[in-house]
């Protein structure tokens, strides 16, 4: 059928241009820029629906109507068709124009490992998650905030690993000060497959890392029965985390003065000290003598709360079983 033209005849409809050259099939539209996704080295991604009309229309023809537009984004025309379309030029014109999609081009593209690397995790915005309450919903906290944040966690270095291991997962840089290097010793690596995220130093000094929304900064503090001695001020976007391996009358500073207690199975005797100390009443001091090896107790804001783990299948593989 021939391509319409403009007609001179007085009772004939409004003239209509001169369809453009001649329209390249869909499938030699470009593949569109490629899309790398963590853990991820080929991605399949269909070309956009604006870039497929605009090729089927051919240059200078009308953009997508509204109504077009609506129907592309609500997938009101169903699935696309990808048999070949033997409809005349003109009328694959006017359908495109009208709303109707011309045939979606699915192409692989692939990233190499180099740009792969240079992903990062965004902020911690959603929270880092301690674990499952009783109804197996996730418990989350801010671990990471615009202010200075201080955190002590009474328990085994399995639990700080932990939580070092999920704050790692939120994109965040982090420096160990420990008297036991040989516990941190090739963590960060195994964690993260890179050498740069954790620094392990056996002394205190001073650290100067800046921390950010997009990559927040941790600072580790395990050294048996206290805290730090002289821990440098924080700054924004950086939270320090002491590890009391055991609890005593030293290391009761270093629960009053955080923002957040986490607390895993205790002896008789630190629960005491916990209870008095963060104001507990006297059934809790009994619970946190029973509690499992898989829970923690969180303390902050005058409230308590108990929380399981709930390890991931990858945090087993790298921190194995709960322990105290």
């Amino acid at each position: 059928m021939p391509a319409l033209r403009p007609t001179q005849a007085a009772s004939a409809p409004p003239a209509v241009a001169a369809p453009p050259p001649a329209v390249r099939p869909a499938h030699s539209i470009p593949a569109p820029p490629v899309t790398a996704y963590p853990g991820a080295a080929t991605v399949a991604r269909p070309a956009t629906q604006a870039a497929v009309s605009a090729e089927a229309a051919g240059a200078g023809s009308a953009q997508l109507s509204a109504q077009g537009i609506a129907l592309a984004n609500t997938g009101h025309s169903g699935p696309p068709d990808l048999d070949q379309d033997h409809r005349p030029p003109e009328r694959r014109r006017r359908d495109t124009i009208s709303g109707r999609l011309a045939r979606l081009r699915i192409g692989s593209h692939t990233a190499t490992r180099t740009a792969l690397a240079q992903l990062r995790v965004g902020s911690a915005g959603a929270g880092l998650i301690l674990g499952a309450d009783r109804q197996q919903l996730p418990v989350s906290v801010r671990f990471f905030r615009p202010e200075p944040t201080r955190i002590s966690l009474v328990g085994g270095v399995w639990a700080g690993q932990l939580f070092t291991f999920r704050a790692l997962a939120l994109g965040a840089r982090v420096a160990v000060v420990t008297t036991d290097p040989y516990a941190w010793q090739s963590f960060g690596e195994r964690a993260t497959g890179q050498a740069d995220r954790v620094t392990v130093v056996a002394a205190e000094q001073p650290l100067t890392l800046t921390g950010t929304a997009h990559q927040p900064v941790l600072i580790v503090y395990d050294q048996g029965f206290v805290g730090g001695t002289a821990p440098p001020p924080l700054g924004p976007w950086q939270t320090q985390l002491t590890v009391l391996r055991q609890l005593d009358q030293s290391g009761v500073p270093a629960l009053q003065d955080c923002d957040l207690v986490l607390i895993q199975r205790l002896a008789s005797a630190e629960a005491s000290l916990a209870a008095n100390a963060l104001r507990l009443p006297g059934p809790s001091s009994q619970f946190l003598q029973v509690m499992a090896d898989d829970m923690v107790a969180v303390v902050g804001d005058g409230a308590e709360r108990y929380v399981w783990f709930a390890q991931s299948d990858i945090e087993r593989q790298y921190a194995g079983a709960p322990r105290r």
